[in-house]
């Protein structure tokens, strides 16, 4: 149970399983309570985009001087912190049932930008 149903908490797993030792029986089976990597789901046109992108570029070297990547972040103020453990083994983090997808709404936000250059990086922009 507590791989089918990753978030279940330990008196659910308890009572699935009609046992009151369930700690020690989950680290036996190195199940371990951790939060869920948040992540936005890639469809699989979106991997074989990154893919052929990636392969484009394979052979690069000083052409990398000319590129900037930029990216911003956005922090909610007024959602929950979404304060979930699941239960997973090592190397299982990102397994697609281990994963949170990440809170699309309308909440109060401050977005924060920022770009990285081959030698220097770009002060952050606060909106």
């Amino acid at each position: 149970m507590a791989v089918a149903h990753r978030t279940a908490f330990g008196a659910e797993i308890r009572a699935a399983v009609g046992t009151t030792d369930t700690t020690n029986w989950l680290l036996q089976g190195q199940l371990r309570a951790r939060r869920p990597v948040a992540c936005i789901p890639l469809t699989p046109n979106h991997c074989r985009l990154l893919r052929e992108w990636c392969q484009a570029r394979a052979h690069w070297s000083t052409e990398w001087r000319s590129v900037v990547f930029s990216d911003e972040s956005r922090f909610c103020l007024g959602a929950s912190d979404g304060r979930v453990l699941d239960r997973r083994r090592p190397g299982e983090r990102l397994q697609p049932t281990c994963l949170r997808p990440r809170h699309i709404g309308p909440t109060p936000v401050v977005i924060v930008w920022g770009a990285i250059f081959y030698d220097s990086r770009s002060t952050l922009v606060l909106s």
